[in-house]
């Protein structure tokens, strides 16, 4: 009886190849018995190959995982927001021009770093101008307004707020009217406020 040294099998001595795995029959293949082992190791062979490929397809995939992040980060830059809406100037009428005009030569003595929104009364804010302030702030920004005028506040944390600035000065007698960019601005700042 003839068997193959590759895979085991019985094969007839015509033949030249083994009708099993296909290796060729050479003369001292002739009378050997299979081994337990070669097919044992065969078995372990392509269990190792079937192994190994998993191992190698994950790790395959956890790196397009990893990479893919980092690849498309260029595709997604954030978008700023711009202040498509042009900011626009209010002539004010002669006496809104008289009290602009003493407000000026007041804030240009201060420093505008005292203020959240130096220029609110002087020109009419967007809501491009106030969109990345806090809310906590744009509460002080508005107030801010009355502040300029004097107005004395009832609320504590504001009426502390405002006596630790110098251009701060409570006026009892303010009865709070304001300009017509003044007003603007505190609604323009009230509507982002009631938004957050």
């Amino acid at each position: 009886m003839n068997f193959c040294k590759n895979c085991g099998h019985k094969f007839n001595e015509s033949s030249g190849i083994c009708p099993n795995c296909g290796s060729r029959i050479g003369k001292d293949s002739k009378n050997i018995s299979p081994t337990p082992t070669s097919r044992i190791e065969k078995k372990k062979s392509q269990s190792k190959n079937k192994k190994l490929v998993a191992v190698g397809s994950i790790i395959g995939v956890l790196a397009v995982v990893g990479v893919t992040p980092f690849m498309l980060k260029g595709f997604h830059k954030p978008v700023t927001k711009t202040n498509i809406a042009a900011t626009k100037k209010i002539e004010p009428s002669n006496n809104e021009s008289s009290q602009a005009h003493q407000s000026t030569e007041k804030n240009s003595t201060q420093i505008s770093s005292d203020y959240i929104l130096p220029d609110s009364d002087k020109k009419v804010l967007s809501l491009g101008d106030i969109d990345i302030i806090p809310k906590w702030r744009l509460r002080i920004a508005r107030n801010e307004i009355y502040a300029r005028h004097g107005y004395v506040f009832k609320s504590k944390d504001l009426e502390k707020y405002f006596s630790s600035k110098s251009w701060y000065h409570p006026n009892p007698s303010f009865d709070g009217s304001l300009s017509e960019i003044e007003r603007k601005n505190i609604a323009t700042i009230s509507a982002r406020e009631d938004s957050l």
